[in-house]
C-alpha cells in the first residue's frame, strides 16, 4: 500500500465519521440541553457538516470511491446519545450523560482530523 492509498482510506473514514453524524443530528435535537450546550452542539453540527463536503471534494480529488463506509465507534457513539435523549431521566441527568458523550464523539472525530493532517504533511515518510 503506498501513502496515497493510505490517505484514500483515513479520508473515507473522515468522511464516514462526518457522514454519520450529520445523519444523527439531522433528527435528533437534544431540546433538553442547556443554552451553552446547546451551542457546543450547533457548533459541532456545522464543523461537521464542512468536514463532510471538504472530504467528499478530497475523495473526488484522489478519485477514491468511500462506498459504503462506516465507522464502528460513531454508530456505538450515536446510539447511545439516541438513548439518553430517549430516556425518562430527568433533563440535568440527561444532559450530564448527553454531554459526556457528545464530548467522546467530537474529540474522536478532532483526533482523526488531526491524524489527517500528519498524513497531508507527509514528514512521517
Amino acid at each position: 500500500m503506498d501513502r496515497d492509498e493510505v490517505l484514500g482510506k483515513e479520508l473515507s473514514n473522515l468522511y464516514a465519521i462526518a457522514k454519520q453524524v450529520n445523519t444523527y443530528f439531522e433528527t435528533n435535537r437534544a431540546g433538553f440541553l442547556e443554552q451553552r450546550m446547546r451551542k457546543v452542539l450547533n457548533n459541532y453540527k456545522e464543523f461537521s457538516g464542512g468536514s463532510e463536503k471538504k472530504t467528499a471534494a478530497m475523495l473526488r480529488e484522489l478519485k477514491v470511491n468511500p462506498g459504503n463506509t462506516s465507522d464502528s465507534i460513531v454508530k456505538d457513539i450515536t446510539e447511545n446519545l439516541n438513548d439518553i435523549e430517549k430516556s425518562a431521566h430527568d433533563n440535568a441527568v440527561k444532559e450530564l450523560g448527553y454531554t459526556l458523550s457528545l464530548n467522546r464523539l467530537i474529540s474522536y472525530h478532532k483526533a482523526n482530523y488531526e491524524n489527517m493532517e500528519w498524513l497531508m504533511k507527509g514528514t512521517h515518510v
